[in-house]
């Protein structure tokens, strides 16, 4: 994603034995992955308690963080119970299978592995989790034709960017040869994959699969059985296979792979590799979750879920509410959000039209105030 994304998290409602009036609320912010403490003299209630957001605020916000907006907007000077909690975004956990066959050597390969490096290098990249494998692996001992080959990564999912110079070093410790085993290759890590989506569960997980051709040698090593692999994994926990075609591939082949893996159809390099790295960014803003966990309330504090509310700024502008719909029928093709679960949530998930808008800004922000009646859908 293009943007570094942040969140301001206002209080939970309601503490015990208190009732907070309607309208606004001041906020305390949560820079992801960092946590911040609220501000000196947060505990003690009131609406000036929490002063405008430390990433320089906005003025047309009002004083006390959050004024009149208009219709739907929040009332200025009014306040919200004082206890703050700490929140984050979904985290978004990248597999890379990395195509190394004979006919990678050259241009394309210095191509993709330059291109891998200055993802893993770039800004936007902080905090999103990678992990990396190659096929074949050509380690004495493994059948390349089998699966569990494959079940192991070269390297394990660690956090960018402190991940980073791991990545890099495999990257250069390796080179192309051998052949294309695609289909046990795909199956290995999307085993290693479902298992990792098992063991975290609000974490968005994905495959990347890069290659320059068509699956070849081993037996069952075809087009339709690696798509069926890409399938049964979405069908069992959600975790998706983006696939990038390079020079060599038959497009149409791995569009199949990928539209079975729920990402539409592969991006395709074959004309220029030099837009590999461009591509990676592509599959960054469109895997990164639009989704926020919900922080569990603070001793002594109930979250109430029917006053919650979403504003969203871009750059320069000022800030503009999110209207709450009922789900995700609900949203239509304008801007929304809604509960993941109505009785018991766990995540804020934004509509697609939210989403894209948030995906699509250079300075995005989304501030999220807990104790302040929403605008509907």
């Amino acid at each position: 994603m293009s943007f570094r994304r942040h969140i301001v998290f206002a209080p939970f409602l309601v503490a015990a034995g208190l009732a907070a009036p309607s309208g606004g609320c001041a906020a305390t912010e949560d820079r992801k992955p960092a946590r911040v403490s609220p501000p000196e003299g947060a505990e003690s209630g009131g609406g000036g308690a929490f002063g405008a957001s430390n990433t320089g605020g906005d003025a047309s916000l009002g004083e006390g963080g959050f004024g009149a907006t208009g219709e739907g907007g929040f009332d200025e000077g009014a306040s919200c119970a004082q206890t703050s909690a700490a929140a984050a975004f979904v985290p978004l956990d990248m597999l890379i299978l990395l195509d190394r066959s004979g006919s990678m050597l050259g241009s394309k390969w210095s191509g993709v592995t330059s291109a891998l490096s200055t993802f893993v290098n770039d800004a936007a990249s902080a905090g999103v989790n990678v992990g990396l494998t190659y096929f074949p692996r050509g380690n004495s001992g493994m059948n390349d034709c089998e699966h569990t080959a494959y079940d192991e990564l070269a390297v394990a999912i660690g956090e960018l960017p402190l991940h980073t110079p791991e990545i890099t070093a495999s990257i250069h410790g390796t080179s192309p040869g051998g052949g294309t085993p695609m289909r046990p290759a795909l199956q290995g890590v999307l085993s290693n994959a479902t298992a990792y989506k098992d063991a975290n569960p609000s974490h968005k997980v994905i495959v990347v699969l890069a290659t320059d051709g068509d699956p070849s040698g081993c037996a069952g090593n075809t087009v339709a059985a690696t798509a069926e692999i890409a399938q049964r994994a979405l069908n069992y926990n959600g975790v998706q296979t983006y696939v990038i075609a390079v020079e060599g591939s038959t497009v149409a082949n791995l569009d199949l792979i990928a539209a079975s893996g729920g990402t539409a159809r592969a991006f395709d390099v074959t004309a220029d590799v030099a837009a590999f790295s461009a591509k990676m960014a592509e599959i960054r803003a469109s895997a990164l979750p639009c989704e926020l966990l919900i922080p569990e309330p603070p001793a002594g504090a109930t979250l109430d879920t029917s006053r919650v509310a979403v504003k969203f700024a871009a750059g320069s502008t000022g800030a503009l509410e999110i209207p709450r719909a009922d789900g995700e029928a609900d949203c239509g093709s304008g801007p929304g959000w809604y509960y993941d679960d109505e009785l018991l949530p766990k995540k804020i998930i934004l509509c697609p039209a939210s989403c894209s808008t948030v995906q699509g800004e250079v300075q995005a922000k989304l501030d999220v105030l807990f104790g302040c009646e929403p605008k509907l859908n």
